[in-house]
């Protein structure tokens, strides 16, 4: 394995961008909606289990307005039930 195929960035099939990092037989992920949210307000204001939700429904507008941290439970009421969302429990500036 050559070291350009360690880290690649790639997309599921309803669009969200991830990165995947293999080494030492270790294969992770890690969404870039998360990766941002976290370097715009930092990991505390991403409790553990959080979701971070897209505004704008569209899976790949990364942008730091358009991201914010909620409860799963709440966001997949949102999602599944089309129940209002209050976004940015997680997330104090």
């Amino acid at each position: 394995m050559n070291d350009d195929s360690l880290l690649t960035l790639q997309h599921t099939g309803e669009g969200y961008e991830y990165v995947r990092c293999r080494a030492n037989g270790d294969d992770s992920t890690v969404y870039i909606h998360r990766l941002l949210f976290v370097a715009e307000h930092g990991f505390d204001n991403l409790p553990p289990g959080w979701h971070v939700h897209h505004e704008i429904s569209i899976p790949w507008l990364n942008l730091p307005s358009n991201l914010s941290a909620v409860d799963p439970d709440t966001h997949g009421r949102h999602h599944l039930q089309d129940e209002p969302l209050v976004t940015g429990g997680g997330f104090s500036d």
